[in-house]
């Protein structure tokens, strides 16, 4: 122990009071300079006091700042998002009735190749029509022998009067077979 320390400095433990008493009461020290230290201590420790005692107002103030700098670039990327949703949404749609459509074509192949037979018998149909059509053109182009003799005016007489005996004559022997 020290001449200069009092007895109670070691009894209580060693705290910051007993330490700057016992130094400051046997120095020979000026008493400007004595109060400037002891008011740049207590402005040392009234600054960390205000420190300790705002930092959560400081930390509430730096997320305040944080949130009205990024709040709207974030609500401005929630409308982006949203939108896009919207979009997704919609060509899933698409896509989905555009699969459902397929598959329905897909069950309507036996309709179409029904149709494809109908259309195969159509067209051979077609076709037998107008084969058909210019036959009889062609026939009525080319004069027969039978045809050819008919134009004639006196011959066409000659077979008026023909067929009308040839009629008379065969009256006249159905009733002669019926008289019998």
């Amino acid at each position: 122990m020290s001449v200069l320390e009092p007895l109670w400095s070691h009894s209580g433990g060693d705290s910051l009071y007993n330490r700057m008493s016992a130094n400051q009461l046997f120095r020979d020290t000026n008493p400007d300079q004595e109060l400037e230290i002891r008011t740049r201590k207590a402005d040392k420790f009234s600054e960390c006091l205000h420190v300790v005692a705002n930092e959560p107002s400081l930390a509430f103030f730096r997320i305040q700042e944080h949130v009205r700098k990024s709040l709207p670039q974030l609500v401005e990327q929630k409308h982006e998002i949203n939108e896009i949703q919207q979009k997704v949404q919609g060509c899933c749609f698409d896509a989905e009735y555009a699969t459902n459509a397929v598959k329905n074509l897909q069950k309507s192949s036996v309709h179409f190749q029904n149709i494809q037979d109908l259309l195969k018998n159509a067209m051979f149909m077609k076709q037998q029509i107008d084969y058909e059509e210019t036959k009889r053109q062609l026939e009525k182009k080319r004069p027969s022998m039978y045809t050819a003799a008919l134009t004639d005016p006196g011959i066409v007489s000659h077979i008026r009067r023909g067929s009308s005996m040839n009629r008379s004559r065969s009256v006249d022997t159905a009733m002669k077979k019926k008289l019998k």
